[in-house]
């Protein structure tokens, strides 16, 4: 009987910092998840400006290259469709 009061006992100590420390872990869980948005929210503006620049610098190449011949052209696209690839690759890794 006396083992049973001792356990009893033990749980009534360990009990307040258990809950304690379950405070303490929401709370940290509750910022993470702030900040998580808060990150969230800039990588969508960062990847809004970026494409908004990725179309303004396409189109200011394409304007300032406007007497190449078709093949020049060809090859720029590829090129410029190959920048975009990769910077939607690194967007898409900064995005988990």
């Amino acid at each position: 009987m006396a083992n049973l009061n001792d356990s009893i006992q033990s749980l009534q100590e360990k009990l307040p910092l258990l809950l304690k420390r379950f405070a303490q872990l929401e709370k940290e869980n509750q910022q993470l998840k702030i900040s998580l948005s808060h990150q969230k929210e800039a990588a969508h503006l960062l990847e809004k400006q970026l494409k908004e620049g990725q179309a303004q610098w396409a189109a200011a190449s394409l304007v300032n290259k406007s007497n190449m011949d078709k093949a020049e052209k060809d090859k720029l696209i590829q090129k410029i469709d190959q920048y975009i690839k990769e910077i939607d690759a690194s967007i898409k890794n900064l995005n988990p």
